[in-house]
């Protein structure tokens, strides 16, 4: 029995010229035995990458000014470095498409006062704001045709980043039509939130996705979490059990720990592991160590399965 294994996204480099930072990224995934890799997200952040793109978008250094309807763009906008990224791997290792996702990409624009849009508002006491829901599903039809895009250029595997999904007064119901419209689009689809998942855990086994990424501390506190659960749901969970906090190197004993008590939950067929969320702002010996360690973790894990 085999676990796959695969990382968030972002990856350390990004302060080098970006074909070097990928090659680095690529090459240190793959030495660590990742299965299935990402380009390193190194060009720019999240949303600003995907915000130079997308018509109806101004870009301001960081700020991502919508200052008209947003419309699907007409070329790929993420496929230049996942381009890149696959050919450094030469078959070594998947590579897979990352999206950022409408309710994220909302949430972090700034609107034009003369944008279609309604202005974002925070309740009072509360910790984040309401957007627009037709601005969501604006960005999720953009988003749609982006996944259209990595899929058509052979990309099976893309994930849908809301790390804005666990945060207080999000409307997760609109945000998860939106990822249904860009989920339909894409061969095998994974969301990623970060963050105490508990309360919505329910909302994104009834997504449309395939897989989702959330972080094994969470999951580890919902009995209810079941093997015959997934099957009925018809999803895989990618378990989290790196920290990206610190740069301290987890052990290979203490990683196998925690995969052990996923295993006793879910069983190996039916998760993927991973690191909580991205690398970017870990030293890049602590990424590094990280990985090789989760590998060496996992394939202890199935040697003791496949005996």
């Amino acid at each position: 029995m085999k676990i796959t294994t695969t990382v968030i996204g972002s990856y350390p480099y990004a302060r080098m010229e970006p074909e070097d930072a990928i090659g680095r990224a690529v090459e240190e995934q793959i030495t660590a035995g990742i299965d299935v890799i990402s380009d390193g997200q190194v060009r720019a952040d999240m949303v600003a990458i995907f915000a130079k793109g997308i018509p109806g978008y101004q870009l301001q250094g960081r700020k991502a000014n919508v200052i008209s309807k947003i419309i699907p763009p007409t070329k790929a906008i993420s496929l230049g470095d996942l381009s890149i990224a696959t050919d450094i791997a030469s078959g070594r290792a998947k590579v897979k498409g990352i999206i950022t996702g409408p309710t994220t990409m909302a949430h972090c624009s700034i609107l034009n006062e003369v944008c279609p849009y309604k202005p974002h508002e925070t309740r009072e006491g509360s910790q984040s704001m309401t957007v627009d829901p037709e601005l969501v599903l604006d960005i999720a039809r953009a988003m749609a045709r982006e996944a259209e895009f990595l899929t058509e250029a052979g990309y099976n595997v893309i994930q849908i980043d809301e790390p804005f999904f666990s945060l207080p007064d999000v409307d997760v119901d609109i945000g998860l039509e939106a990822i249904g419209m860009v989920a339909d689009k894409i061969d095998f689809s994974a969301i990623h939130v970060c963050g105490d998942i508990r309360p919505i855990m329910t909302k994104l086994l009834d997504s449309k996705v395939n897989l989702v990424e959330v972080e094994g501390g969470y999951l580890v506190q919902l009995d209810w979490l079941t093997p015959a659960l997934l099957e009925e749901k018809n999803k895989k969970i990618c378990w989290s059990v790196i920290s990206v906090d610190t740069n301290d190197v987890e052990s290979v004993e203490e990683i196998s720990q925690r995969i052990n008590a996923c295993v006793d939950r879910l069983g190996t067929e039916n998760i993927w592991v991973s690191p909580d969320c991205g690398m970017r702002a870990r030293k890049p010996e602590s990424a590094k160590g990280k990985l090789n360690n989760m590998v060496k973790a996992v394939r202890k894990i199935e040697t003791t399965f496949n005996q």
